[in-house]
């Protein structure tokens, strides 16, 4: 049997296939952005290589608003639009602190994250990288995954929507789906 760079995964198999879920999960999320920008412009190609040819997840939610926010504020669908670029970058908030930590795990604690990051830039002496490490709870991060499921499905809403309104038609219809409120952080 292969070795594996992350056994706390092993260990706790219903934590680490939803926070893989997440970590996979979020660039869909981006693609469902993109299909926004090509029901704007029109044009797939000009859509992806403006969302994709740089780097950088918060740049791509910035480009996005600044290529589309306009259109679709003016067929009056700006609330909708402004709450799921928001919803987004809270998305791209909780994949980062899991892209960008390091991870422990005891019988007693279960698997935990720590970020050395925000370690080093804390004046108190590290004497245990471990020191500041914050639980993973399988209820809040089911409770992640339903809401970038539900971020998905705002977008899925727009693309649709948008479509309907400028009369061209659309690929799949979609209603707004009920809300999920913003889950919390870990840390």
């Amino acid at each position: 049997m292969t070795e594996t760079i992350m056994p706390a995964f092993g260990r706790f198999k219903k934590e680490g296939i939803v926070i893989g879920c997440l970590l996979a999960g979020y660039g869909e999320l981006e693609f469902e952005l993109c299909r926004c920008v090509a029901a704007v412009t029109t044009d797939w190609d000009a859509a992806v290589r403006a969302m994709f040819k740089d780097r950088g997840e918060l740049r791509r939610i910035q480009t996005a608003k600044a290529l589309i926010g306009d259109a679709y504020i003016n067929v009056g669908l700006a609330r909708e639009y402004l709450h799921a670029l928001a919803d987004l970058d809270w998305c791209r908030q909780i994949r980062n602190q899991y892209a960008h930590c390091s991870w422990y795990d005891s019988s007693s604690e279960g698997v935990c994250i720590y970020d050395l990051e925000t370690l080093a830039r804390d004046p108190t002496p590290i004497v245990f990288v471990t020191m500041k490490r914050y639980p993973v709870d399988l209820p809040l991060l089911r409770h992640q995954e339903a809401f970038f499921k539900y971020v998905q499905k705002c977008f899925w809403f727009l693309d649709y929507k948008y479509c309907t309104l400028a009369a061209r038609p659309p690929n799949h219809q979609h209603s707004m789906p009920s809300i999920v409120t913003r889950p919390r952080k870990h840390n």
